[in-house]
Protein backbone atom coordinates (compact mmCIF):
# COMPACT_ATOMS: atom_id res chain seq x y z
CA UNK A 1 0.00 0.00 0.00
CA UNK A 2 1.30 3.42 -0.85
CA UNK A 3 1.30 6.50 1.30
CA UNK A 4 1.79 10.14 0.48
CA UNK A 5 2.93 12.90 2.83
CA UNK A 6 0.71 15.96 2.90
CA UNK A 7 2.39 18.68 0.86
CA UNK A 8 -0.71 20.84 0.65
CA UNK A 9 -4.47 20.69 0.86
CA UNK A 10 -4.89 19.83 -2.82
CA UNK A 11 -2.61 16.80 -2.54
CA UNK A 12 -4.56 15.59 0.48
CA UNK A 13 -7.68 14.87 -1.55
CA UNK A 14 -6.55 13.41 -4.84
CA UNK A 15 -3.90 10.97 -5.95
CA UNK A 16 -3.11 10.47 -9.57
CA UNK A 17 -1.58 7.10 -10.17
CA UNK A 18 -0.39 7.21 -13.77
CA UNK A 19 -0.02 3.91 -15.51
CA UNK A 20 0.22 5.07 -19.73
CA UNK A 21 -2.43 4.04 -22.97
CA UNK A 22 -5.25 5.04 -25.32
CA UNK A 23 -9.02 5.46 -25.18
CA UNK A 24 -12.16 4.95 -27.19
CA UNK A 25 -15.09 7.31 -27.51
CA UNK A 26 -17.40 5.09 -25.42
CA UNK A 27 -15.67 5.84 -22.11
CA UNK A 28 -13.58 2.72 -22.23
CA UNK A 29 -9.93 2.00 -22.96
CA UNK A 30 -9.10 -0.07 -26.01
CA UNK A 31 -6.00 -2.20 -25.84
CA UNK A 32 -4.64 -5.55 -26.92
CA UNK A 33 -7.09 -7.38 -24.65
CA UNK A 34 -10.70 -6.78 -23.68
CA UNK A 35 -12.00 -3.21 -23.43
CA UNK A 36 -11.56 -1.65 -19.99
CA UNK A 37 -14.43 0.37 -18.54
CA UNK A 38 -16.70 0.63 -15.50
CA UNK A 39 -17.55 -3.07 -15.81
CA UNK A 40 -13.85 -4.00 -15.33
CA UNK A 41 -12.33 -5.08 -12.03
CA UNK A 42 -10.03 -2.68 -10.16
CA UNK A 43 -7.13 -5.05 -10.90
CA UNK A 44 -7.85 -4.80 -14.65
CA UNK A 45 -8.11 -1.01 -14.43
CA UNK A 46 -4.86 -0.64 -12.46
CA UNK A 47 -3.09 -2.97 -14.88
CA UNK A 48 -4.10 -1.05 -18.01
CA UNK A 49 -1.35 1.21 -19.40
CA UNK A 50 -2.40 4.84 -19.75
CA UNK A 51 -5.10 4.91 -17.07
CA UNK A 52 -5.08 7.25 -14.09
CA UNK A 53 -7.13 6.41 -10.98
CA UNK A 54 -8.26 9.68 -9.37
CA UNK A 55 -8.89 8.27 -5.88
CA UNK A 56 -9.61 10.37 -2.78
CA UNK A 57 -6.94 10.33 -0.07
CA UNK A 58 -7.70 9.21 3.48
CA UNK A 59 -5.61 11.06 6.11
CA UNK A 60 -3.72 9.00 8.68
CA UNK A 61 -2.19 11.77 10.77
CA UNK A 62 0.67 13.33 8.78
CA UNK A 63 0.31 10.71 6.03
CA UNK A 64 -2.44 9.98 3.55
CA UNK A 65 -3.33 6.83 1.64
CA UNK A 66 -5.49 6.41 -1.47
CA UNK A 67 -8.90 5.04 -0.50
CA UNK A 68 -8.23 2.12 -2.86
CA UNK A 69 -5.43 1.02 -0.48
CA UNK A 70 -7.50 1.23 2.73
CA UNK A 71 -9.54 -1.41 4.56
CA UNK A 72 -12.18 -1.18 7.31
CA UNK A 73 -11.91 -3.04 10.61
CA UNK A 74 -14.91 -2.34 12.82
CA UNK A 75 -14.96 1.41 13.44
CA UNK A 76 -11.34 1.90 12.22
CA UNK A 77 -9.73 2.36 8.83
CA UNK A 78 -6.37 0.65 8.33
CA UNK A 79 -3.57 0.79 5.76
CA UNK A 80 0.12 -0.03 5.45
CA UNK A 81 2.54 2.71 4.38
CA UNK A 82 5.15 2.08 1.70
CA UNK A 83 7.80 1.79 4.46
CA UNK A 84 5.76 -0.95 6.18
CA UNK A 85 4.35 1.26 8.94
CA UNK A 86 0.88 0.11 10.00
CA UNK A 87 -1.59 3.02 9.93
CA UNK A 88 -4.97 3.32 11.65
CA UNK A 89 -7.52 6.11 11.93
CA UNK A 90 -11.12 6.34 13.17
CA UNK A 91 -13.60 5.37 10.46
CA UNK A 92 -16.17 7.94 11.55
CA UNK A 93 -16.50 10.72 9.04
CA UNK A 94 -15.38 8.45 6.19
CA UNK A 95 -17.81 6.81 3.81
CA UNK A 96 -17.91 3.08 3.16
CA UNK A 97 -18.11 3.60 -0.61
CA UNK A 98 -16.79 6.17 -3.08
CA UNK A 99 -17.28 6.97 -6.76
CA UNK A 100 -13.86 7.21 -8.37
CA UNK A 101 -13.03 8.80 -11.72
CA UNK A 102 -10.78 6.84 -14.06
CA UNK A 103 -9.17 8.59 -17.00
CA UNK A 104 -5.90 9.74 -18.43
CA UNK A 105 -3.60 12.74 -18.53
CA UNK A 106 -3.89 14.67 -21.79
CA UNK A 107 -1.77 17.50 -23.16
CA UNK A 108 1.91 18.27 -22.84
CA UNK A 109 4.04 18.84 -19.73
CA UNK A 110 2.96 22.47 -19.29
CA UNK A 111 -0.72 22.19 -20.15
CA UNK A 112 -1.55 18.64 -19.15
CA UNK A 113 -4.75 17.85 -17.27
CA UNK A 114 -6.81 14.89 -16.11
CA UNK A 115 -9.61 13.79 -18.46
CA UNK A 116 -12.17 11.43 -16.94
CA UNK A 117 -13.24 8.54 -19.15
CA UNK A 118 -15.59 6.80 -16.73
CA UNK A 119 -16.49 6.52 -13.06
CA UNK A 120 -16.55 3.34 -11.02
CA UNK A 121 -17.88 2.69 -7.52
CA UNK A 122 -15.41 1.53 -4.89
CA UNK A 123 -16.45 -0.07 -1.59
CA UNK A 124 -13.88 0.06 1.20
CA UNK A 125 -13.27 -3.64 1.87
CA UNK A 126 -13.06 -5.30 5.27
CA UNK A 127 -9.53 -5.96 6.52
CA UNK A 128 -8.33 -9.52 6.07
Amino acid sequence: MSSVRFAGAALGFVVLVAIGGGCSTAGTIAGAGPTVGPQSSWDEIRGTPGLVVNAPMIPFGARAVAVTDVCRSGDKLRATAADGTKLETPGSGHRSSYTIEVGRIVGDGETSKFRALFVKPFDVPPCA
